[in-house]
């Protein structure tokens, strides 16, 4: 069973994976989860995005200051997506969700891209 952290960080790479070869969700989590890894926390995630991608990705897109989404990376991209269904399914209170969203940023991405996720999973909890 994987930690909630090791969870997340395999729920950004599934979601990595789907946005950088346009591959079905559920494909793409089978690829990186062993089945005895599945929980109700991926599964919620993983059902959550299938059903609300597209507006997270609006409601992201809404918070970031002279930037579009698809103008991110994709590790970038796939932090948002994964922070965003935690944060809008109450599954840990959102200053856990947003550290956790930090510590994914400043492991997989630039130096400076866990200020503008932070703001940006800020404005999505204060909304």
């Amino acid at each position: 069973m994987l930690n909630r952290h090791d969870s997340r960080e395999k729920i950004v790479f599934a979601l990595y994976q789907h946005l950088l070869l346009n591959k079905d969700i559920n494909e793409c989590f089978s690829d990186n989860f062993e089945q005895e890894d599945l929980d109700e926390f991926i599964i919620s995630i993983q059902k959550d995005l299938i059903d609300n991608k597209d507006n997270y990705i609006y409601e992201i897109g809404q918070h970031l200051v002279k930037w579009s989404f698809d103008r991110l990376n994709l590790v970038e991209q796939a932090i948002l997506l994964e922070a965003t269904s935690e944060i809008k399914l109450k599954l840990n209170e959102d200053a856990v969700v947003i550290d956790e969203a930090i510590i994914l940023t400043k492991n997989y991405c630039d130096e400076e891209s866990y200020k503008y996720i932070n703001g940006v999973l800020d404005n999505i909890c204060n909304k």
